[in-house]
């Protein structure tokens, strides 16, 4: 099967999100696209890996040379309800520039996320209209819940209601599981995809 190649360095940075996810829409269940950039699109990642038709699995990014990455891109075939049964260890998926979120299971009412961060990296403060559960499963780190900072490590389970602001710093390389209900909408990835952009925790 033909592949769609797009390469977004013609255009500007902040149209080329736009002009993915136009490409990626038109893309029948199986289909996939390699996007051609200078940077490997973890920003991009972030959103995608909300959405219930785009499999995870298949992604993958490489620097071919300086300057020029490649990043290959599926659309999910369609599937009916099933168990999931998986583990943090075959989900793992690191990134040297931001943290990365594996979605394993979504509905309408919940999403279940893992997310997996290297020394240093961090989900920015965002206030979103979502409760989120989270269960440190390894390292150390901080979170923030509200006005209070909170010394976390393996096994810590922290509860944040909708409409509290929150973030995660990581101290040690760290996985969390994210369950979060409803599942965050556009407007509040803009406000994570915004702080990562500044490389900034607090605003």
């Amino acid at each position: 099967m033909t592949q769609k190649i797009l390469d977004v360095r013609e255009y500007s940075p902040t149209a080329r999100h736009s002009v993915i996810l136009q490409e990626f829409e038109k893309l029948k269940p199986g289909e996939g696209m390699y996007i051609v950039n200078d940077h490997e699109p973890v920003h991009l990642l972030h959103f995608l890996s909300h959405r219930d038709d785009f499999d995870m699995d298949a992604y993958y990014a490489k620097e071919e040379e300086e300057g020029k990455w490649i990043a290959f891109l599926k659309k999910k075939e369609p599937s009916e309800a099933k168990v999931v049964v998986t583990n943090f260890d075959n989900n793992k998926k690191l990134s040297e520039t931001s943290f990365t979120p594996v979605q394993i299971f979504k509905t309408n009412a919940y999403a279940v996320i893992l997310a997996y961060f290297k020394p240093g990296q961090f989900i920015p403060l965002h206030k979103p209209n979502v409760d989120v559960v989270l269960l440190v499963r390894k390292g150390k780190g901080v979170i923030v819940a509200g006005d209070n900072k909170y010394n976390v490590k393996e096994g810590d389970i922290v509860i944040v209601p909708k409409g509290v602001k929150r973030g995660v710093l990581a101290e040690t390389e760290m996985e969390i599981l994210h369950m979060v209900s409803p599942p965050p909408n556009e407007r509040d990835h803009e406000e994570v995809e915004e702080g990562l952009r500044k490389g900034k925790f607090e605003g």
